[in-house]
């Protein structure tokens, strides 16, 4: 029996041929739709804000007014913004890099403990610690009024810089733990044995070793705090900055081109330390390149390294007693009732958060899962171009795809409002609009996953795959895909809690009628509702752990029934 064929130009074509051939139409179609959704999502949003802060798209031809305006009128918020910015990554960079040497010197049950701790404040909320300080340290607070009957403002610059500064510290910290683990254990015993004690090796070598990824986390904790607007709002008082006034700008007064050209003032420093971050990356990733396959644990006695040992363990406990105190305080507040100063077991605000915050809990879920399916296939597929195909213009796009994670979140919310609030693509006021402006602002991280795991996937699988005949996407289907499972898994798990707990890019794309859990917890928390904010905050929390131990125990089974 003869096979299947097709007539193509005069010449029969098998039906295995014809396969490959649609095969190879479809690899180009997702390339440039991978390409094309960049461009859509990433850069052109960007463009639009700088035509709008110059009045190009406006209809009012060119102009600099809206940045004299912002220049005369907000010298005041931009000096904050730099005060706070420098002194919250400084002293957050001091908290990391202690946190990270006191981790990575602990064993046993304490080291469990704080890890624990530092896993629940990334997948917490924002604004959780502005509600913990006013609770603990406010007019009326639990410290400072309760205990130590004091009754002080809090409002102000320097509790912006406190509460900023812990609040950047756990993901600073995971990356510095991620640099020690790859420090060559060798460097240090080559030192001890020529006599060097704890102190200097501390100093001298493990330090040294670190600064390129210390100036990273410098570097990103100044981006975040300018880009920082809740903070400063919630207890910034008199105090303000660039990013709040953003915030007021579009949400009071709806001044698009005034708001536009205030990003400008904080996309231009984002996008140099972009360029900065990646050549410090690059260069820790070559001072500890030679590390690699023969890691070990970071034995060093911190109480025998003099005052910088004593100096990482005190702000590290510090840090970790703060952060205990601060979710201790959110977990329990929800459950309290105050009646002429004594506190007492109430379930009131529970049953407030599932009459007011069910369906908007359900809804945060749902936005999140599909964000964390589609967010992780785009990057597991953009990650397998860049790499592997080395399609043309890939630094370009590769550049254009990490810009995102440097971007204030204000900025890029504005952004989409500018791009895709007229014909031919109207998004505002959907749900399409907010979950691309997740997707898109968390692909940088998830890309950069896929792209490491993608490294254990041997390159001579693909070509034996296509030496048997299989064209482009049978080698996606049947060999990149399955090979990237790993990252799959921690993509799915980052972009579902950070999908869970996003705030600052798409809170000008929220419609009101299609509310998030994260702004019901903002507008209970700027209203002073503190018992309902602390439920909801609690809530997400536990939501979000509970989502990545499900996703802990399925690829636990999984790798168990692979090793069997």
């Amino acid at each position: 029996m003869n096979k299947p064929a097709f007539q193509s130009r005069g010449k029969r074509v098998s039906s295995k041929e014809a396969l490959f051939r649609i095969g190879e139409g479809v690899d180009k179609l997702v390339l440039l739709f991978l390409l094309g959704s960049v461009c859509l999502f990433v850069l052109w949003p960007m463009t639009c804000i700088l035509l709008r802060s110059l009045h190009l798209s406006g209809g009012d031809g060119f102009t600099l007014s809206s940045y004299v305006q912002v220049w005369t009128k907000y010298q005041s918020a931009l000096r904050n913004s730099l005060f706070i910015g420098i002194v919250s990554a400084l002293l957050c960079t001091l908290f990391s890099v202690s946190a990270a040497v006191f981790l990575s010197t602990r064993r046993g049950w304490m080291k469990g403990l704080c890890m624990a701790v530092l896993l629940v404040c990334m997948v917490s909320p924002p604004f959780v610690s502005s509600l913990a300080y006013i609770q603990l340290y406010g007019r009326r607070g639990w410290i400072t009024y309760r205990l130590l009957g004091l009754s002080w403002d809090p409002y102000n610059s320097w509790g912006v810089i406190w509460m900023q500064a812990l609040s950047f510290v756990p993901m600073n910290a995971l990356f510095l733990i991620g640099i020690l683990s790859k420090l060559d254990g060798g460097s240090l015993r080559a030192a001890r044995d020529l006599g060097a004690r704890p102190g200097a090796i501390l100093r001298d070598v493990v330090l040294p070793l670190m600064r390129p990824g210390i100036l990273v986390c410098l570097l990103l904790s100044f981006v975040r705090s300018l880009a920082d607007f809740g903070t400063p709002v919630i207890i910034g008082g008199r105090s303000t900055t660039l990013a709040a006034e953003i915030y007021l700008q579009v949400v009071g007064y709806s001044d698009l081109e005034k708001s536009s050209a205030m990003n400008m003032f904080l996309l231009v420093p984002s996008i140099a330390f972009f360029f900065l971050y990646r050549a410090l990356m690059r260069r820790s990733d070559r001072l500890t390149e030679g590390a690699r396959g023969k890691q070990e644990s970071l034995s060093l006695p911190l109480f025998r390294c003099g005052p910088l040992g004593w100096l990482a363990v005190a702000m590290s406990l510090l840090f970790f007693v703060m952060m205990t105190l601060q979710y201790g305080c959110i977990f329990l507040s929800g459950f309290l009732k105050s009646t002429k100063g004594v506190y007492s077991f109430t379930l009131k605000y529970w049953h407030q958060l599932w009459t007011i915050s069910g369906s908007t809990m359900v809804r945060s879920v749902i936005y999140s899962l599909i964000v964390s399916l589609g967010g992780t296939l785009f990057a597991m597929l953009f990650a397998y171009y860049m790499e592997r195909r080395r399609v043309p213009g890939r630094s370009l796009f590769d550049c254009l795809v990490t810009l995102p994670y440097m971007l204030p979140g204000t900025c890029f919310g504005i952004g989409y409002i500018l791009a895709f609030n007229h014909a031919p693509l109207k998004l505002t006021g959907t749900a399409l609009i907010v979950m691309a402006n997740m997707m898109f602002k968390q692909l940088p991280t998830s890309t950069k996953i896929c792209s490491a795991s993608l490294t254990q996937v041997p390159v001579y699988l693909e070509k034996a795959a296509r030496d048997l005949g299989g064209g482009q996407m049978a080698v996606v289907r049947d060999v990149i895909l399955p090979g990237l499972r790993p990252a799959f898994l921690s993509c799915f798990v980052y972009n579902f809690s950070s999908s869970m707990t996003t705030a600052g890019s798409i809170i000008f794309l929220i419609d009101p009628g299609r509310q998030l859990a994260v702004f019901k917890l903002f507008d209970a928390v700027y209203t002073g509702d503190y018992a309902l904010a602390s439920l909801i905050a609690s809530a997400i929390t536990v939501i979000v752990l509970a989502v990545e131990g499900l996703v802990f125990l399925i690829s636990w089974k999984g790798a168990a029934r692979r090793v069997s």
